[in-house]
């Protein structure tokens, strides 16, 4: 690549600290390019945008002198209960939440930095690693690393985690297979080294195996259960102590765990509360020291801060969260895209930004809005319904269609996608198209989209990193797991296979947004707006950052409690 204006080029100039140099630094000048080039890509700075204006910075920060404090438990809310606790077989939060503080990654983002660029990229179960060429990648791994029943983490244990999301056993589901397409061999050298073989470059590679979506279980569970297993014995900060199905997720410290002094809490609890207002009361109570929620925008926020007495603070970070609604071409009129273009037509973007966020969401496609690889804002509100509705124009493309009015729509969503949901289904009755609308827990709403048995479904969909191939390998390509509206385009598909072998930068960002411009025009999904994520924090909480995306930075190992 010499010669070449390379992400490592320009980022080693411009982007690289001393700090992070030094954090990555064990693997030496060759394997630190490596890392780099595998990870072509990035995102903004958290803007001061990102936070509410005179608000708190995106960590819970120590005062001047205070010292880390052993002891505790952090208490938090989930909607409902997880689909599965196996994140690898799952697409939401709620899943990977109680799961992330079980378990390590080969590498991770760095904690301390909310918006996950490829220059943040860290050593987490592998110390180092290297790329002596284009198609081969060399983890060193840390010695010493015990699992939580005692036995020893070796390289044979990245080696079947790997090999499971990429190939999952009959009746498994492995949402980010795609992710690891690249990977043509999985060798282990020695007990602490770990050699992938690509057919391919990938430069992507490095961002994937950084989210908590590609944790490292162990091999003997995973050949034993055909996944993890419901105890979750991982290698992480905490370990599972009691699931009570309903109630609660509770989890302990990992007294034995691999860094020492860590983690700092005795333990995490996950409450089970479905019902928002009574989650926000308890919130506001003092029953969890941290609080998300879908439903959770700024006036809840600000007013979880006025009845706290000020004990809480809330922070709001764009995400790559974004709210989509997918139209299923398996069925007609779907199939048609004049029907689709008129469904994107009527959905009035500015409104759902006001209406169902209060603001604190952002106009995109699929890419991030501002990142390192969208088009501009500009440019996409030249696709049909991304500047302004035109109910006029949606129904004439209906009648074009053939499409009698009122067409009567089945329609499934999440329970707390229901502001949303609810949005959509009123913007599309101006078109004459009649929602009739199911809420439901993921359990029961998502197989409903992933089986084809819906005609429109309003739903949220996070991608784990704002990376070409983790958005389109998910939710665009003939074969993404989440394609949920089944349109396949084979230009889309080569363009997509084009820029993820691309390295140099700047070509692969055009390549990029050929891609994002292509999966517009066929209205395959209609995007509305990309989420701030809005976070509550109690004053107490000390150490947590909050990143970009849902599926980082949740292992809570540096996370304290002050009193």
């Amino acid at each position: 690549m010499r010669g070449e204006d390379t992400y490592w080029t320009r980022t080693t100039a411009n982007r690289v600290s001393r700090r992070a140099a030094l954090r990555l630094g064990a693997v030496g000048a060759g394997g630190l390019a490596a890392a780099f080039a595998l990870a072509c890509g990035g995102g903004k700075e958290e803007s001061k945008a990102g936070t509410p204006a005179g608000g708190p910075a995106a960590a819970g920060t120590a005062a001047p002198g205070e010292q880390p404090r052993y002891g505790g438990v952090i208490s938090q809310r989930l909607p409902n209960d997880p689909d599965r606790l196996d994140s690898h077989q799952s697409t939401t939060y709620v899943s990977v939440w109680p799961h992330a503080p079980c378990f390590n990654q080969l590498v991770q983002f760095d904690p301390d930095k909310p918006q996950n660029r490829p220059d943040e990229i860290i050593p987490d179960l592998a110390t180092s690693w290297e790329q002596p060429d284009a198609q081969t990648v060399v983890f060193k791994l840390k010695q010493g690393v015990k699992f939580h029943d005692g036995s020893d983490f070796t390289s044979e244990d990245p080696k079947v985690q790997i090999e499971w999301i990429k190939n999952p056993p009959q009746g498994k589901v492995s949402p980010r297979k795609a992710a690891l397409d690249a990977i043509s061999k999985i060798e282990t050298p020695d007990p602490l080294t770990l050699k992938l073989t690509l057919s391919r470059p990938n430069p992507s590679l490095l961002m994937n195996l950084a989210s908590h979506y590609f944790t490292i279980g162990q091999a003997k569970d995973i050949l034993a259960n055909g996944e993890i297993g419901p105890k979750l014995i991982g290698t992480g900060p905490f370990k599972l102590k009691q699931y009570e199905r309903g109630n609660f997720i509770e989890l302990e410290k990992n007294p034995n765990y691999h860094i020492q002094g860590r983690p700092y809490l005795d333990g995490l609890k996950f409450f089970i509360v479905r019902d928002y207002s009574t989650a926000l009361t308890n919130f506001i109570q003092g029953q969890y020291q941290l609080f998300y929620e879908l439903q959770f925008v700024p006036s809840d926020g600000e007013r979880a801060v006025r009845e706290s007495g000020g004990k809480v603070e809330v922070v709001r970070v764009l995400s790559t969260l974004r709210d989509v609604l997918f139209m299923n071409a398996r069925r007609k009129p779907y199939d048609d895209i004049r029907v689709r273009q008129a469904i994107s037509l009527a959905l009035d973007r500015d409104a759902a930004m006001k209406v169902v966020k209060e603001g604190a969401a952002k106009r995109g496609g699929y890419m991030l809005p501002g990142g390192a690889w969208a088009i501009s804002e500009q440019e996409l509100r030249q696709y049909d319904g991304y500047d302004k509705p035109n109910i006029d124009k949606a129904k004439q493309l209906l009648q074009q269609a053939g499409v009698s009015t009122p067409l009567e729509a089945v329609a499934w969503s999440r329970t707390d996608f229901k502001p949303y949901a609810e949005f959509v289904k009123d913007q599309l009755a101006k078109i004459g198209i009649n929602m009739n609308l199911n809420l439901a827990d993921t359990a029961t709403s998502q197989p409903k989209l992933q089986q084809g048995d819906f005609d429109i479904g309003p739903w949220l969909i996070a991608i784990n990193v704002d990376d070409p191939d983790a958005v389109f390998a998910e939710i665009a390509t003939s074969n993404a797991v989440r394609n949920w509206s089944a349109v396949k385009d084979p230009q889309l598909d080569a363009l997509f296979e084009k820029q993820s072998v691309t390295f140099n930068v700047e070509e692969r960002k055009k390549i990029v947004q050929e891609l994002e411009r292509k999966a517009l025009s066929l209205y395959q999904v209609a995007v509305l707006y990309f989420q701030e994520l809005v976070f509550g924090r109690a004053k107490t909480v000390r150490n947590m950052t909050f990143h970009s995306s849902l599926y980082t930075n949740r292992r809570m190992e540096n996370v304290w409690l002050a009193q």
